[in-house]
């Protein structure tokens, strides 16, 4: 065989495999963009479940829960709930404001047992508002309200862990913030005893 031939069928051998490998990289570049993709669907979407961000609450809630340890009937209409809103219209208005920046506002209401004339009776004292500051955080594996407010020329920071859907959030309340939503439950009633264990709210907006 002639050695120009021999050199072109050489070339021509090499040109070949070169393109073999340039094909298969190809095949592999293509492949790895679809791969990621999916990872980075899933870490994204487990994160999501996993973090809170201001953004999240920013904007304006509603109370739509408050669950006690025992059910109640303070309407005397025969039906006992465990979730005093069914009981009594005097938490309606109570809610949060949440501002960007971190500025808030909230809106509380009380029961108040020993305002009634007699043990059954009871007194709802509401519209008081107070301002405060607001932030979140994740630790271990929770995520957190932290709640910084002067009332009475007091300064309180509370924690709250929240359980937490895309429009909703609650927290656990302790016996004595308790007292502040049902002060002086008489002795012999349904609400003797009672305790809030936890605060549920909706986003209004």
């Amino acid at each position: 065989m002639p050695p120009q031939i021999d050199f072109a069928m050489k070339n021509l051998l090499i040109f070949k495999n070169l393109c073999a490998v340039f094909v298969l990289m190809l095949v592999l570049v293509s492949c790895e963009p679809n791969e990621d993709a999916v990872a980075e669907t899933e870490i994204t979407a487990t994160n999501a479940m996993a973090t809170i961000t201001p953004e999240d609450l920013e904007g304006e809630w509603i109370l739509s829960a408050m669950e006690t340890d025992t059910v109640v009937d303070l309407n005397s209409d025969g039906v006992f709930n465990s979730n005093i809103l069914l009981e009594t219209d005097c938490f309606v208005d109570m809610g949060v404001v949440f501002y960007a920046g971190g500025d808030m506002t909230t809106t509380n209401s009380k029961l108040d047992f020993k305002a009634g004339t007699n043990n059954n009776d009871f007194e709802c004292l509401s519209g008081r508002t107070d301002a405060g500051l607001w932030d979140v955080e994740n630790q271990n594996d929770e995520e957190r309200l932290i709640i910084t407010m002067t009332i009475n020329g007091e300064t309180y920071t509370h924690k709250r862990v929240l359980e937490r859907t895309p429009d909703t959030f609650a927290f656990k309340v302790n016996r004595l913030e308790s007292e502040e939503y049902l002060n002086g439950s008489p002795d012999g009633t349904d609400a003797e005893e009672v305790t809030v264990l936890s605060l549920e709210y909706t986003r209004v907006n």
